[in-house]
């Protein structure tokens, strides 16, 4: 009996480790938007959040992208999601949000991404409360947040 209780403490501890928390894999031919991650990086510095924000890009479809992740990470659901979001253009919004650490959600998780196709870099707000996106293009990129 006594050999039990180590042996299962140990069991778990293995669980625990692999079931809560996962690393983060760039997805495989993807690349390192370095402006779009030092604009991104400069956003959150002005919020006043810490940690690291890198955005990946892939000319692979967002499917493809969310079935590679979908293995790796918990996913997250925003709980305002309704339906899927039209562009101005007419083109779909797609997003997904996977959180890495077993955080329960993204606002405390410290390692989480944001898939999203198209990239959308930035945004106005005009008159008539009118939405305007700028550097909007049709690739899949990934948003990975690390905070401290």
């Amino acid at each position: 009996m006594r050999r039990m209780i180590p042996l299962a403490f140990l069991v778990f501890l293995v669980f625990q480790t692999t079931s809560s928390a996962a690393q983060f894999k760039p997805y495989p031919g993807a690349a390192v938007d370095s402006k779009a991650s030092k604009e991104a990086a400069e956003i959150a510095k002005g919020a006043g959040l810490t940690g690291k924000t890198t955005i990946y890009t892939t000319r692979d479809s967002f499917e493809k992208v969310f079935a590679f992740y979908k293995g790796a990470a918990k996913e997250y659901k925003m709980p305002h999601e309704g339906g899927p979001q039209k562009l101005p253009s007419g083109q779909e919004l797609k997003e997904a949000y996977f959180i890495f650490d077993g955080g329960k959600d993204i606002t405390v998780s410290k390692l989480w991404i944001k898939i999203q196709r198209p990239y959308i870099g930035g945004m106005e707000i005009g008159k008539d409360f009118q939405v305007k996106y700028k550097d909007v293009r049709d690739v899949t990129a990934i948003t990975v947040s690390e905070q401290k």
